[in-house]
């Protein structure tokens, strides 16, 4: 049987990627047709009816791209498929019933993880009774979910996913690695927790190190591949002894299978983080970690549920930094019940600490998670399952948030934005330090550093002018805050391309200085980046387009006010890749035209 398997490719998406190698272990062909954006869609849909499937799956992670993957399901029935249609991943399983009711073009929703349920549908297609934890229309159009017998235990039993190729950095092929599933904590904005009990089972399952060694070993022997991304939601256990005997063992076993020299990136706690576990993944290879931090104010943290403190996520950052590891973290500034207070907390935070590149945002209720629940029951939630939306109670922080969702809306949420390109900046730095520390430079170094808390300090310094106008201000005054944000976005954004200038320098600086080195070059040291602020910035990057303002105007009470009509949600930088880069060529028609 023919399976297409539908999803964001912009770096492997493990989840079709082991279902993929599941279907082919029990007889059947699989392809997977990347999705990247609504751009993608007929391109996605000629590359699927070419491979005549009889089952299609679409991977549906994420509320944001919610819609596109619905139209996507209308626009392939359109082009003629009349096979069976399935989705699946955490936005598909919390609204399941709602799909398959609402899109007749969808046959099914998988609830949990894929593999055997994938298997097992290929094998009953025309009894979906059969197939444990699946939704789908009965005979008479009526919703039936069967129940689930949980996710898999035994992870280790699972095929290694399908591969095909590789990205790379600085000619080392990159490859993303599970060695977990599921989370030990159960934050009050994340939906692993809820998605994984939904189906039962351990909701955290880890494999044995030895299939993490083997299959290492096999990307790297077999592949080339020299950079492991652990996509795994807490690469560390709960008993952070028991944790650095695992990274020991995993050291140890790779060694004796010939590994070299690799790098590794993983996600973890603040409250994870010792220094026996960095010694022995810095041994490994180590050079990013993408750190939970999430809030800094000590009744931010318990409202989200997070279990941790501000003592764990300072301690963990002075580690990290010791040992010159690329941090990257988000701040939830805003949940339901903040107070202007806490965002002061946070401000502060961002400025003592600006040594590490960050975002920052607002908590969403997603379905299923603590604050939903929370919410749902408050009656605070607004909105539907393409995105749940709320307003914080306190008046003057939800004037904070909205005034800075938008003004820093290209800075926190764009594929061009300087929040991201801060990261990539400082990713790409480790990258060479681990694989080529001896042609860095002091004064590249320095440089990097240097860019890193110059972007941290004007996110600070722009969110301090926010929270003064706020302090002082009429949160009801709907014009006086619309022009306060039109007056911000035009600071942050100018501030923004200026150092996007400075950065570009700085990455074109690292990547000559490797060039250098593989043609057999002698490295130079190139003039140093123009100093922030110069006006040499506002002719290499164009002004970004801001659309034309259509404000809504306050209606019965604060809790039903959108300012400034922008997307609550905070939405992942690759979701607008080709929709800001279309709005950009259009504002630009649009200016040239006016001429």
């Amino acid at each position: 049987m023919n399976v297409a398997l539908i999803g964001a490719e912009l770096e492997e998406n493990l989840a079709i990627r082991y279902i993929a190698s599941s279907l082919e272990a029990c007889g059947h062909k699989v392809e997977i047709v990347p999705f990247n954006s609504e751009q993608d869609t007929e391109s996605a849909v000629r590359q699927t009816l070419a491979f005549e499937p009889q089952i299609v799956g679409l991977s549906m992670i994420f509320t944001s791209r919610g819609r596109e993957f619905c139209q996507f399901a209308k626009r392939i029935r359109e082009a003629g498929f009349r096979g069976h249609l399935i989705a699946g991943g955490p936005f598909a399983s919390f609204n399941c019933e709602f799909l398959v009711t609402e899109f007749p073009d969808f046959n099914s929703v998988a609830l949990g993880e894929g593999e055997e349920l994938m298997c097992c549908l290929a094998e009953n297609l025309d009894h979906l009774e059969r197939v444990p934890g699946l939704c789908y229309r009965d005979d008479s159009g009526v919703p039936r979910t069967n129940p689930p017998v949980g996710n898999p235990d035994k992870l280790d039993d699972l095929p290694w996913p399908k591969r095909t190729t590789f990205h790379s950095y600085f000619d080392k092929p990159i490859a993303s690695v599970l060695s977990s599933r599921g989370c030990w904590r159960d934050c009050a904005f994340c939906s692993i927790h809820a998605w994984y009990e939904r189906v039962g089972g351990k909701e955290f399952r880890i494999r044995s190190v030895d299939s993490i060694v083997a299959e290492l070993s096999d990307l790297y022997h077999r592949h080339g591949v020299r950079i492991f991304n652990f996509q795994d939601d807490n690469f560390f256990l709960p008993n952070p002894v028991k944790a650095a005997e695992r990274f020991s063992a995993i050291r140890d076993g790779l060694r004796r299978n010939g590994v070299g020299q690799i790098a590794l990136a993983v996600k973890a706690r603040p409250d994870s983080i010792t220094e026996e576990s960095i010694r022995v993944l810095d041994e490994l290879g180590l050079f990013r970690v993408f750190l939970g931090v999430e809030n800094t104010s000590e009744n931010g943290l318990r409202n989200l549920n997070r279990r941790q403190t501000v003592a764990h996520i300072l301690n963990a950052l002075r580690i990290l930094n010791d040992f010159e590891i690329h941090v990257a973290y988000n701040l939830l500034m805003f949940e339901p019940d903040t107070v202007l207070d806490e965002v002061l907390v946070n401000l502060r935070f961002m400025g003592r600490y600006s040594e590490n590149p960050f975002n920052f945002c607002r908590a969403e209720a997603y379905p299923g998670t603590g604050l939903e629940c929370k919410l749902r029951f408050e009656g605070r939630l607004l909105g539907g399952p393409f995105g749940y939306d709320y307003r914080l109670k306190d008046p003057r922080s939800e004037a904070f948030h909205q005034i800075a969702n938008y003004a820093f809306f290209d800075r926190n949420f764009s594929d061009y934005g300087l929040h991201y390109f801060n990261m990539q900046v400082d990713f790409s730095y480790q990258l060479l330090r681990r694989f080529h520390p001896d042609l860095l430079s002091q004064s590249l170094r320095a440089a990097v550093r240097n860019f890193i808390k110059q972007t941290n300090l004007d996110t600070f310094e722009r969110c301090c002018e926010i929270y003064d106008f706020v302090a002082a201000c009429d949160p009801a005054d709907g014009v006086a805050l619309r022009g306060f944000a039109r007056d911000a976005r035009v600071r942050v954004d100018q501030h923004s391309r200026e150092l996007m200038v400075r950065g570009e320098r700085i990455l074109n600086w690292l990547d000559d200085t490797y060039t250098r080195k593989v043609s057999g070059i002698p490295n130079y040291a190139p003039a140093p980046p123009e100093p922030f602020g110069s006006d040499s910035a506002k002719e290499d990057i164009p002004p970004s387009v801001i659309p034309g303002l259509e404000f809504t105007r306050p209606g019965s009470g604060w809790e039903g006010v959108d300012l400034f009509g922008v997307a609550q949600a905070p939405v992942p930088y690759k979701i607008f890749r080709a929709r800001l880069a279309e709005e950009t060529r259009t504002g630009e028609e649009a200016v040239c035209a006016s001429q």
